[in-house]
């Protein structure tokens, strides 16, 4: 009797584990400071685990009906980031032919997203040489001196510098999707041991509107630079008074930048009055719906085995295209696959795998190197 356990006897098992393990080994050296790395492209690489279990019950008339339900992580362990549970029912009339239909519900957990962006607004100030009050002409950036049509005369008297740091966090939450697939696969084998698989699917997934919790923070700094004195030229070659202003806490600061000895004062009163009671740092929390979306993906995949009577391993590797057929057929994901599967008995049946996953869809651009594990049970 061959012994099973025998490399000697199936060299292209041994090969197909020391790809795995490398791999992996790989893979957690890179993700075992235990954050994912993003470049500069926004490329976001990350470790998961993908885990799945199914049951298959074979049917008259060359059905079977089955039940699947699977459970990812990201950060390897740390995070989990979907639960899912299907049904699927699969007709194999031919010989090398099998068609399927399949329903799936998922959810999906989505990480707190953070984003920044800065705004820098100057308003330019104009005094009245008749009166004392300040007048915005940020539609005239000119000579020192402008003439309204009214024959009022104004002197350019400095500006307002605004920067902004806006800072927008949305909430981790969980969203459901609702998923139907139709399956239509060709197989053949090679020599008596390598098989080859080819499966389409067309995937529809609906996206039910979500309500998610967000929150802005601005952090605001202001400079005005006030009466303008001019060079030989004509130019600006200075201000007279420069003040910046500033918030610690709850307190407004104002600080005289055209002395060097000046401390900061509290200016907390006069700035609020002057700005109708807004502070220059403010936090704004609310919720902002996600709106529902309809994918249509076409899912073409194509494996090879090999599968030869008599042997409980079944190593494997498959190449799978994601197709948006909302999209012109954009390619939205590529999922390649290495791994093994072994006969535990005619019934039982457990798997292991390497998954790396390049995605650039509405999920966001990300690698992900997962390791792949499974249980079957068929009867």
């Amino acid at each position: 009797m061959t012994n099973i356990y025998n490399f000697r006897v199936f060299p292209s098992l041994s090969a197909t584990l020391c790809v795995i393990t490398l791999l992996l080994l790989n893979t957690t050296a890179a993700a075992q400071d235990g954050s994912d790395y993003v470049n500069d492209e926004g490329e976001r690489t990350t470790g998961a685990v993908w885990t799945e279990l199914g049951v298959t019950k074979i049917l008259p008339y060359d059905l079977s009906i089955s039940l699947d339900a699977g459970f990812r992580t990201d950060e390897w362990f740390k995070e989990a980031c979907r639960a899912d549970i299907g049904v699927g029912l699969n007709w194999k009339p031919f010989k090398h032919w099998r068609f399927g239909v399949g329903y799936t519900f998922l959810m999906k957990h989505y990480r707190i997203e953070t984003e920044h962006k800065t705004e820098i607004e100057q308003e330019y100030k104009y005094r009245a040489l008749s009166a004392s009050e300040n007048t915005d002409f940020s539609t005239f950036m000119g000579a020192p001196l402008y003439t309204d049509y009214d024959g009022t005369s104004y002197i350019y008297h400095g500006y307002n510098d605004a920067t902004k740091q806006f800072t927008r966090v949305t909430d981790s939450y969980w969203r459901q999707r609702h998923r139907v697939s139709f399956d239509a696969a060709y197989s053949y084998k090679l020599l008596g041991i390598l098989r080859l698989t080819l499966r389409e699917r067309y995937q529809l997934t609906f996206i039910p509107a979500k309500k998610v919790g967000r929150t802005r923070d601005r952090v605001k700094t202001v400079t005005k630079y006030r009466d303008a004195y001019y060079g030989i030229d004509g130019e600006i070659s200075g201000y007279d008074e420069i003040y910046y202003y500033y918030q610690d806490g709850s307190t407004i600061y104002r600080l005289d930048k055209t002395d060097d000895n000046s401390i900061a004062e509290d200016y907390t009163t006069s700035y609020l009055a002057e700005h109708d009671g807004e502070y220059l740092n403010t936090t704004e929390a609310f919720e902002k719906e996600k709106s529902s979306k309809t994918l249509h993906v076409l899912r073409s995949r194509l494996t090879f085995e090999i599968d030869k009577k008599g042997w409980k391993w079944t190593p494997y590797v498959s190449i799978e295209l994601f197709n948006n057929m909302g999209d012109e057929f954009e390619l939205d994901k590529v999922r390649t696959i290495t791994g093994v599967e072994y006969a535990v008995s005619k019934l039982h049946k457990i798997s292991a795998g390497y998954v790396f996953n390049h995605e650039n869809d509405i999920d966001g651009d990300q690698n992900i190197h997962a390791l792949s594990l499974g249980y079957k049970f068929k009867f």
